[in-house]
């Protein structure tokens, strides 16, 4: 039996559920509203646990632009928070607390990179912290919210993340691709109607059998369509990312409200307290080997110093992924790829996903596209792995069986190369693909400890006096601009009036 041929895409369907299948109809709605395309959007039941939160990156911001999404009504109808970065407490046991930000670190000087410059001046006796010449970080350390319309004259380039309550977030696109003209279905659950390497339909729970050129997957990490296809067999990142267990909880809202997402290392795992203006979400990730549920839950409310609801939610996971897009099926989100819920890598996994695909939305079924989108979002995904494996490795909690592991396993290629050549002269390379800038590699080397052996040999050709005046001169502005900063609780009262 032969497959059909090729036919032309005009009916869509979008299985899935929360802010993934919603964000996907909204966008593609919107993206293809002059065409003939229809987009059916079959809703499963939710996921989300109460008190969930979505850290988030500041690409999040040109996909509510292209919705129609005002970033201010926005926040205030959500009560959402902007993040400047996070910060890793316990991630050396007594070592002071790093700040990785979404910003720039220092200015070069003839066109030698700052960090060069400061390694220099480390080997002479500088004391002053890497992060101490970060805009985002001294904004952070003292409650102040870098927002948009700062000046910064060239000095730094400066972005903020997003914590998004999960739910009223969900709710939000959700209307806004009902509004547009997607098709609602709601189902207990679907079943694929498979064909050679094309899926025909699916099946709902009511009996009703719902047609479609091309289906996309936005079910989470069961995969329900994708795992139908061929050769979209899952592939296991445990060896690298252990932790399979994600505890969710919240507690009272932060008063004063942070700028920042609070990572706390702890024996079995970490846990991470995401500040919102209505509550504080918490999230903690261990593993079966050294915790129960329940004592997960003691050591989330002792870590994180907080009295947590009850209502805490555990949820298995295992960081992999799939081949992507399968015959006439793609999969966005974590039916494509599984993340370990460290450095907010899952939501801008889903948004690089939906925005290839909108580059290279097929005209046909014929998947001559897919080959091109595997492996640029491959790509992507490997990258976000890999910053998130560079983080584990970068801990110093020595004598503990999880953290050790983490610190002493072997690397990816391509990260064992970034890090070998940053640690030997202090040169960081940078992959196609990537979602973290290279400010944000070098801070989180250099804020976690690793040092290079050598700096760049044209640091020494500075005068010491005219570094001096360059560092002094860098604080100087730090400190300036975090004075003429508002903070977070001030914004929220003006947005209120």
């Amino acid at each position: 039996m032969t497959d059909a041929p090729p036919r032309p895409v005009r009916k869509v369907v979008i299985v899935g559920r929360d802010e993934a299948l919603w964000l996907t109809a909204a966008v593609l709605q919107r993206t293809f509203a002059r065409s003939d395309l229809s987009f059916t959007a079959v809703e499963l039941p939710s996921l989300l646990r109460p008190g969930e939160v979505l850290p988030t990156l500041d690409s999040q911001a040109s996909f509510h632009a292209q919705l129609g999404l005002e970033e201010e009504v926005l926040m205030r109808a959500l009560g959402a928070t902007f993040t400047l970065g996070q910060q890793y407490v316990g991630w050396a046991k007594n070592a002071p607390p790093v700040f990785v930000g979404y910003s720039s670190t220092g200015v070069a000087v003839q066109n030698v990179p700052f960090h060069h410059l400061w390694l220099r001046a480390r080997a002479s006796g500088l004391s002053v912290a890497y992060e101490d010449f970060a805009i985002n970080a001294a904004c952070a350390k003292h409650g102040r919210l870098l927002t948009r319309e700062a000046e910064l004259s060239g000095f730094a380039e400066a972005g903020r993340g997003y914590h998004l309550p999960a739910a009223p977030y969900g709710e939000m696109l959700r209307q806004v691709a009902l509004k547009r003209g997607v098709r609602h279905l709601p189902a207990a659950h679907v079943s694929p109607v498979v064909q050679g390497a094309q899926m025909s339909a699916v099946v709902l729970s009511d009996g009703q059998t719902v047609e479609g050129d091309l289906f996309i997957d936005t079910t989470g990490s069961e995969a329900r369509l994708l795992s139908q296809m061929p050769e979209t067999g899952f592939t296991s990142w445990r060896h690298w990312l252990p932790f399979d267990r994600l505890l969710t909880s919240y507690a009272a809202p932060a008063t004063p409200l942070p700028v920042f997402a609070q990572i706390t290392a702890f024996r079995s795992g970490w846990t991470g307290l995401f500040p919102l203006r209505d509550y504080t979400a918490l999230q903690q990730v261990y593993t079966t080997d050294e915790l129960s549920d329940d004592e997960a839950f003691e050591a989330a409310a002792t870590v994180a110093r907080v009295s947590l609801n009850p209502q805490a939610t555990v949820t298995p996971f295992e960081a992999g992924q799939r081949r992507a897009w399968s015959g006439n099926v793609i999969g966005l989100g974590d039916a494509a790829a599984v993340l370990d819920p460290l450095g907010s890598a899952r939501m801008p996994a889903l948004l690089f996903g939906l925005s290839h695909l909108t580059a290279l939305f097929p005209l046909d079924t014929g998947g001559l596209e897919s080959a091109v989108y595997n492996r640029t979002v491959a790509q992507v995904y490997a990258r976000l792995r890999d910053a998130q494996i560079l983080l584990y490795s970068l801990n110093k909690r020595r004598d503990q069986p999880v953290w050790d592991r983490l610190r002493s396993q072997s690397l990816p290629p391509e990260l064992a190369y970034r890090l070998e050549l940053f640690s030997a002269c202090g040169h960081m390379p940078m992959y196609d693909e990537e979602t973290f800038d290279e400010a944000w590699w070098i801070a989180a080397c250099l804020g976690h400890g690793r040092l290079p052996a050598a700096y760049d040999v044209r640091a020494d050709q500075i005068a010491e006096p005219d570094l001096i005046r360059h560092f002094q001169s860098v604080l100087g502005y730090v400190r300036k601009q975090v004075e003429t900063m508002p903070t977070p609780d001030a914004v929220s009262r003006a947005a209120t009036v």
